[in-house]
């Protein structure tokens, strides 16, 4: 009985393997670029919102700590906040920080409503018991339609993301 011959192990691969190895390759590494790609965006939108969620935070605690009123007041068009020593109505107001913008050329300040007494605002104002100007900020995302909206409570200041 003849006995059956291998092929060699130095042979080599065809032309005809080497191609579809590199197809099948290429067609994988374009579904992981997708994915990521997808996954950084929605990162991104979700760190901007933790931003402005932190950046409330720190307003409020900021109010509390040095027993004066704090604002932070968001500016839509510009997609930037600025944070305030004093109330959102009180023209003597004076800078603290900014105006900063959301940290992202995707990510934009969709609106920012607050209920202050002589009116709607685009600021939260903190007093220095930490009670707050109820309301919110949305954030929206180039080619999504999801959106990240941080909310004021008015009686605890308490701000939360939803």
């Amino acid at each position: 009985m003849p006995s059956r011959q291998s092929r060699p192990l130095d042979a080599g691969v065809t032309l005809v393997e080497l191609v579809v190895t590199i197809g099948l390759v290429g067609v994988l590494m374009a579904i992981a670029v997708g994915g990521y790609t997808s996954w950084a965006r929605s990162s991104e939108h979700e760190g901007a919102a933790t931003e402005v969620q932190a950046v409330l935070r720190q307003a409020q605690q900021r109010a509390v700590t040095e027993g004066r009123a704090t604002c932070v007041e968001f500016d839509t068009a510009g997609d930037r906040w600025t944070l305030f020593r004093g109330t959102c109505a009180d023209p003597a107001r004076t800078v603290i920080e900014g105006p900063v913008e959301v940290d992202s050329a995707r990510v934009h300040l969709r609106s920012a409503t607050f209920s202050a007494a002589g009116g709607a605002t685009t600021g939260a104002t903190f007093s220095s018991r930490g009670t707050a100007t109820p309301g919110q900020v949305v954030l929206g995302r180039d080619g999504s339609s999801r959106t990240w909206t941080i909310s004021v409570e008015g009686l605890t200041g308490r701000v939360e993301t939803r």
